[in-house]
């Protein structure tokens, strides 16, 4: 699918976050990519080829591995792209760094997270997430460590909605609450970098359980998405004194806003009365 409107930094930064799924002359391209975005505009196929060292076939397989419909769609996605100061500055955070250029990093940090999240994700996937949640019986969440509070978000937003959701944040007792799922019922699994050992394993067993699965984790292949029926994805850097992933849960819990926001606009009147009571109830 093609990529729209993706400001040239997210652009940079999905190419970076693919490369793991590419074959070694896949990789090549991508890397002469991400190193000459604009030069690329000017080259064909063959004369991409010929400056990576690989045949016509495997330039087209990456850009399509990339999100591409066509060499056109990369050639124009570059040349409609846009990039300022502000957007590529990403300075690791230092022990000598004043309070204002923690602040400053931290933020802009945050921002960029948020922008290279939109940018990646799908309006299609989020719509199919919020769809699935909607059409539960029952939903579970599952989220551990830095992930937990997202988890917990996302579960308070979905009661005032009215919906039947739990959250477990104790790997024990996610186990126990797969026992009494089937295909009926919804698990959304937050882990940001979607190898939480014991939210991987809960997942798999709600998922042999018959449920469906929805995965929110950082960009890129890993255990927890490849077991996702919808795969939801936080895209950005994290510093070294960044280790609990603040950028990433910022990026998450803005997609756990999205998805309340659609499904609110989109329930009916008995749902809309149920947002006013939760509203009316949380004044005492």
């Amino acid at each position: 699918m093609a990529v729209q409107n993706t400001s040239l930094a997210a652009l940079l930064l999905r190419i970076e976050t693919s490369l793991p799924n590419l074959s070694k002359s896949e990789r090549k391209v991508a890397e002469y990519i991400r190193g000459n975005p604009r030069g690329i505009i000017d080259l064909s196929v063959a004369a991409l080829a010929d400056a990576c060292g690989v045949s016509d076939p495997t330039v087209v397989r990456a850009y399509k591995k990339l999100g591409f419909s066509g060499y056109e769609d990369l050639k124009l996605t570059l040349a409609q792209a846009t990039v300022s100061p502000d957007e590529i500055i990403h300075e690791e955070i230092s022990a000598e760094d004043s309070v204002q250029a923690v602040r400053d990093k931290v933020f802009q940090s945050a921002m960029l997270a948020l922008q290279f999240t939109r940018d990646m994700l799908e309006p299609e996937t989020l719509a199919a997430a919020a769809q699935l949640l909607m059409n539960a019986r029952k939903i579970v969440i599952f989220g551990l460590g830095g992930s937990a509070p997202v988890a917990m978000d996302l579960h308070h937003k979905l009661l005032r909605l009215g919906l039947n959701a739990a959250v477990y944040t104790d790997p024990h007792l996610q186990v126990i609450a797969c026992n009494y799922l089937d295909e009926r019922d919804a698990v959304f699994a937050v882990s940001h970098s979607g190898s939480s050992r014991c939210v991987v394993d809960s997942t798999q067993i709600a998922k042999h359980r018959g449920a469906k699965v929805i995965s929110l984790t950082s960009a890129g292949k890993n255990p927890l998405s490849k077991l996702a029926d919808i795969s939801l994805n936080t895209n950005s850097k994290e510093t070294k004194y960044r280790v609990v992933s603040i950028a990433s849960r910022v990026a998450a819990l803005t997609i756990a806003d999205s998805i309340y926001t659609y499904i609110a606009m989109r329930t009916d009147g008995a749902k809309s009365l149920q947002i006013e009571k939760s509203m009316e109830s949380l004044k005492y």
